[in-house]
């Protein structure tokens, strides 16, 4: 029963795939590419307009971005693993193939992320904000880009922190980074002695407070992005340097926890755009701080706001660098305990919004208008998804931390998943028909039964599968998005293929790890 259900798994996203590849490849503009397209109408059989990343002002362009499509790129991957037809795999060299052949800036740095895109009709690059390059919890497929061209995922990388680091020597840096070496974001142009040497990681490092006032907004959805990259470089490569840098900036991260042990989104300040460009400063002093009693530092890395994607790369860095990599879990452990312990509430299932010293911000209305709401706005509790479950599961797995196992407990009973049991899942009484189709609720329970090989979990992450795979397939043809299109960035299908895997007892470690969605929490700042 359990391999029929994997082999209808696998062949559901065979078609998704074959979809893909037969309608979805650069066919307009002058030149054709092996590149794919955001977004299908699988109707029509034609590339739609889709922009997931603020690249086109209009919205209006039919593009292929990169960044967007990593997990699709991981599913191609899996899937030759899976079926052993090793197109699938090939479809996916070619895209990188051409990425670094012919959209690559000349620093190192693809095309790709925030802002900027390839539009297809045009065969010319489109952007926003003047084209910086950016990468917020994007996360690529480095494995396959080593695999390619070891020597342009290097570069990559270390373009990556090139062009984005401000100072080394307390690691200001910023979400915004230049392609091609001019001033951007009021630093001085690149120094290109520099960009000749060994490498960029032979500098001073001093560290120091944080909350300092930088010249780049320290924001971890980049941060990550960045130490995620040098770690992978560092176990690609065998390169001791890039891990050293990456675990210095993940412990800045670290270095923002107060009392509670709940950290900061940011490590510095800037003088941003408050409301409007004639008030600069922090935006959460400006919006919170006059209306909050009692002696808090508010800043904008002093407000909660958990991203359980970082605590889940942090744990795959762990697992996967063994001693070398013990700190990014140990942090990641540390950061899941003091959310339990500081905001959540498994009644309510869900996360009580604060300041990271405690201080609640429940019912907070806000005042002013500025970048954290209008006016009026009112803070609510911070929605406990499955991406939390995940997250906590994930925890126990490579950690075998309790208090984690029993977050994911709670959480999974506020999730109607029913009971998971204690720890090693003695007493589980899993809901036998959940009415859930969420892709990291799939992981979650393929965490528990990677942790414990009991099949309890392997039958509800089987059963979510299903409710996931009926709820996303169009007329038994591809996996298609609420405005009924095919959408590359979508993680359904890799999470799929990994419960295939669990099925017919395959070794997941053998496919790419997935990295999920990029959505936030609902609730909370």
């Amino acid at each position: 029963m359990a391999r029929d259900q994997a082999a209808a798994l696998i062949d559901a996203v065979r078609r998704h795939v074959d979809a893909v590849l037969a309608t979805g490849r650069d066919r307009y503009g002058d030149a054709e590419t092996p590149l794919f397209a955001d977004a299908i109408d699988p109707v029509a059989g034609e590339a739609v307009a889709y922009d997931a990343r603020d690249v086109a002002p209009d919205r209006r362009r039919r593009l292929s971005n990169t960044a967007v499509q990593q997990e699709f790129l991981r599913t191609l991957v899996a899937l030759g693993r899976l079926t052993g037809d090793e197109r699938y795999r090939g479809a996916a060299v070619g895209v990188v193939e051409w990425v670094f052949d012919h959209l690559t800036g000349a620093r190192g740095l693809p095309y790709w992320g925030g802002h900027v895109a390839y539009d297809l009709d045009a065969d010319v690059t489109a952007t926003n904000k003047d084209g910086p390059h950016e990468l917020k919890f994007e996360y690529p497929f480095y494995d396959l880009f080593w695999d390619v061209d070891p020597a342009a995922t290097r570069r990559l990388v270390e373009a990556f922190w090139r062009a984005h680091v401000c100072d080394w020597s307390i690691l200001d840096f910023n979400r915004h980074g230049d392609f091609d070496g001019r001033s951007f974001g009021g630093r001085d142009p690149v120094d290109r002695a520099d960009e000749a040497s060994d490498g960029p990681w032979n500098r001073a490092y001093e560290g120091g407070d944080v909350f300092f006032w930088g010249d780049g907004l320290t924001f971890v959805n980049t941060g990550s992005d960045l130490y995620y990259a040098a770690a992978l470089l560092a176990d690609l490569a065998g390169d001791a340097e890039p891990l050293r840098w990456a675990r210095r900036l993940a412990r800045r991260y670290v270095e923002t926890r107060g009392e509670t042990g709940i950290s900061g989104y940011q490590f510095s300040q800037h003088p941003s755009y408050c409301n409007g460009p004639e008030i600069r400063g922090d935006r959460a002093q400006y919006q919170f701080a006059p209306y909050i009693p009692g002696d808090h530092r508010i800043y904008e890395g002093t407000l909660f706001r958990p991203r359980p994607i970082v605590q889940r790369r942090q744990l795959e860095l762990g697992a996967r660098l063994g001693d070398r990599g013990a700190a990014f879990a140990t942090w990641a452990v540390e950061e899941l305990r003091a959310w339990r312990e500081a905001a959540y509430r498994p009644e309510r299932n869900d996360f009580e919004p604060m300041l990271t010293d405690g201080f609640s911000l429940e019912g907070f209305v806000v005042r002013r208008e500025g970048y954290f709401g209008p006016k009026g706005r009112v803070i609510g509790p911070i929605e406990a998804d499955a991406d939390f479950l995940w997250a906590y599961a994930m925890a126990f797995r490579v950690a075998g931390d309790d208090v984690c196992w029993r977050t994911a407990r709670d959480i999974a009973r506020g999730l109607g998943l029913g009971d998971i049991g204690s720890p090693g899942g003695d007493g589980a009484a899993l809901a036998t028909d959940p009415d859930l189709a969420d892709v990291r609720a799939v992981y979650g329970l393929l965490e528990l039964h990677r942790a414990t090989d009991r099949d309890a979990y392997l039958d509800a992450a089987a059963s979510v599968g299903a409710n996931l795979s009926e709820a996303r397939t169009a007329d038994e043809g591809p996996f298609v998005d609420d405005a009924g299109r095919i959408v590359l960035e979508d993680p359904t299908p890799l999470a799929l293929l990994h419960l295939a895997a669990a099925l017919r007892d395959d070794d997941r470690t053998r496919l790419p790890t997935p990295v999920g969605d990029r959505r936030s929490p609902e609730g909370g700042v």
